[in-house]
């Protein structure tokens, strides 16, 4: 059994997999982000923003007593 010494270098891969797989990593990337901007638009919709459960709960608050002139 061999024992590695020191950092080991990757090996290199013999086809192209980054031109396979770059469909796939742009069309994750883009899925992430449209998900990310679903879910803030929900924390910000009236059903959910006076949840005490909703993340953005204080952040809306603060922002309805700043609105009302307090």
């Amino acid at each position: 059994m061999r024992r590695s010494k020191g950092k080991q270098k990757m090996r290199a891969w013999p086809f192209p997999y980054a031109k396979l797989m770059h469909p796939f990593i742009i069309g994750g990337g883009v899925t992430l982000f449209l998900f990310s901007k679903i879910q803030n638009a929900m924390c910000e919709g009236e059903i959910y923003a006076d949840n005490p459960k909703n993340p953005k709960y204080a952040e809306i608050q603060a922002r309805k007593h700043k609105a009302e002139g307090h």
